[in-house]
């Protein structure tokens, strides 16, 4: 093989290298991959007990129900026994919660703000729309978690809310597609 032919395989090789290597560059982070992923709005917190997709809907009366699953990741059942809400300037917000402690077997993710999931948490006032909260839940054995958590509305996310309990602890449009009185 002549000198020349091995240059211009050495050249064409390089730019075809270079080319592959370089043209991932331009993707950043935001690049499309082979795997369905939907980005939640809400905030995860790990800890013994993980806060997943923590947020607080807005209700369109100065109230909003707090939406979570929590997953007990130690070996023995804990109690979720109360949740606190402040705002960002360290607030306390009014919190309606459950008359009875809520059960979080080892291992099982447990929903917040469905009125079928036994753990409706209201803020009565003070959660406004675009605010972030900061949720502080208590447990039996394992202490405190605090997630920093979004407020959203229940109005400009039309349908994507819907199996989350309003203020009064019914589900809106559960039966007639209409807000429930």
């Amino acid at each position: 093989m002549s000198s020349v032919r091995r240059r211009r395989l050495s050249a064409v090789s390089l730019v075809v290298v270079a080319g592959l290597s370089l043209s991932a560059c331009g993707t950043s982070f935001g690049a499309q991959t082979n795997k369905v992923y939907q980005p939640a709005v809400g905030a995860n917190e790990r800890g013994d007990v993980e806060s997943h997709n923590t947020l607080l809907v807005s209700n369109g009366d100065g109230s909003a129900t707090l939406s979570a699953g929590l997953v007990n990741e130690l070996d023995e059942d804990q109690t979720l026994t109360s949740v606190t809400v402040t705002d960002e300037e360290g607030a306390d917000l009014a919190v309606r919660s459950p008359k009875i402690a809520l059960p979080l077997p080892s291992g099982v993710l447990t929903s917040l703000g469905g009125v079928t999931d036994g753990g409706v948490f209201v803020v009565t006032a003070g959660a406004e729309p675009g605010a972030y909260v900061n949720v502080t839940y208590t447990f039996s054995g394992s202490g405190e978690l605090t997630v920093k958590s979004p407020v959203v509305s229940r109005a400009e996310h039309a349908g994507e809310y819907d199996a989350v309990a309003g203020g009064d602890g019914i589900v809106p449009n559960a039966v007639s597609g209409t807000e429930a009185e």
